[in-house]
């Protein structure tokens, strides 16, 4: 699956990728060592003792893992071969997300994209169930089960992925199809990303289903279905940010020559003559040469006391609070303001022009362009 995810536990780089387990792994690991080694090998090989049912459960679990681990590598490298920077793999609770950093420049490139993660997923299969023959042959029982395990859960994996629905391998092969057909990247993400909704949903009922009949797993399909059901709509948001933002720069988004505020402006002054008198929640702070000192928010008078205030300064208060990346060039493209504004506690960024404050540009106004720009191209359609 590609997509986007969150950091979690860093466990290693390889080609200029790098690996992390989200911390919703170490639970869904567990529960799939314990079923493995409790419940479905002692089925399939009755008679051996706990210690060799668990060596079986563990061992098939980490090289399952590792399956999807290079599942997702191989999306991964065929990304990097197309162009498109790959910063991180994470492994979670439904599986793995290879972060390919942004749309690829045609459907050739996103089918070839999709289709590398299952590519390796048969080859894996292929492998597990070749090396499950020789074991059988050798009378290996305990590393037969397991591989042959391993071989079908592959083979499940590529199914699963197959499903026409965005975020989903399949989904993303289908939106290449369109894509294609169309030349219409915006259509072709909507149309599977409402089939990748529409599969959650049924996930999400099959979730509730199994609740009430009393299965333990049922939370698992309703989690899924969840996930799954935000990184389709996401999906689709990203799309249009990438298509009404392509060519567009920061300067044409921003609000222009905002009001700012002197760094040697006491606390008290700055909430008096800016905050309350202007009712802006964020602004830019300036040495005398007009150089950029730092954003100063509302909420971050909260951590001087009141009676500081008056021996304060507001560029003071904006160095020593400074958000890395509080600033973007007026020359960047729009894009990536809109990725930055995402981020927690990006919502203003001061935009500089010559090392200058030359405008701001807040969460609000890449919103208002990307509105402005849908709505005017829906009348454009109608008529």
């Amino acid at each position: 699956m590609t997509g986007r995810s969150r950091y979690g536990l860093f466990i290693g780089r390889l080609f200029g990728i790098r690996f992390y387990l989200d911390y919703s792994w170490f639970l869904i690991a567990a529960i799939v060592i314990y079923e493995l080694s409790a419940v479905l090998f002692p089925a399939y090989l009755p008679g051996c003792s706990k210690t060799l049912y668990f060596i079986m459960g563990f061992s098939g679990a980490i090289v399952f893992f590792l399956s999807i681990l290079l599942h997702e590598l191989g999306h991964s490298l065929v990304s990097q071969r197309c162009g498109i920077p790959v910063p991180r793999i994470t492994l979670m609770f439904i599986g793995g997300i290879a972060e390919i950093s942004r749309e690829p420049d045609n459907p050739r490139a996103e089918l070839k994209i999709a289709l590398g993660g299952p590519v390796v997923s048969i080859v894996l299969a292929l492998l597990y169930a070749a090396a499950a023959l020789v074991c059988n042959h050798l009378h290996w029982d305990a590393p037969c089960v397991v591989l042959q395990w391993l071989a079908m859960v592959n083979v499940i994996l590529v199914v699963f992925n197959a499903i026409p629905g965005y975020p989903l391998d399949g989904g993303r092969i289908l939106r290449s199809i369109i894509w294609a057909r169309t030349g219409n990247l915006r259509k072709a993400t909507y149309v599977t990303t409402r089939v990748g909704v529409a599969f959650s949903w049924v996930l999400i009922g099959l979730g509730v289903y199994l609740l009430f009949r009393g299965a333990w797993d049922a939370f698992m399909f309703f989690l899924i279905g969840i996930f799954l059901k935000g990184a389709a709509e996401s999906g689709y948001t990203h799309t249009l940010y990438h298509e009404i933002l392509g060519g567009v720069r920061v300067r044409d988004i921003m609000t222009r020559d905002p009001v700012c505020i002197p760094d040697h402006t006491p606390l008290n002054i700055a909430v008096d003559d800016f905050f309350l008198a202007k009712n802006h929640v964020a602004y830019p702070v300036i040495g005398s040469g007009g150089d950029f000192r730092g954003l100063l928010r509302l909420e971050q008078l909260k951590e001087v006391p009141r009676e500081k205030w008056p021996y304060t300064t507001a560029g003071d208060l904006a160095i020593s609070n400074q958000i890395t990346g509080a600033s973007i060039d007026a020359a960047e493209p729009g894009e990536r303001a809109m990725r930055r504004l995402l981020a927690a506690g990006q919502d203003h960024l001061a935009v500089l022009d010559g090392g200058k404050v030359a405008g701001i540009v807040t969460r609000d106004d890449v919103l208002h362009f990307i509105a402005i720009h849908t709505e005017l191209e829906t009348k454009v359609a109608e008529k």
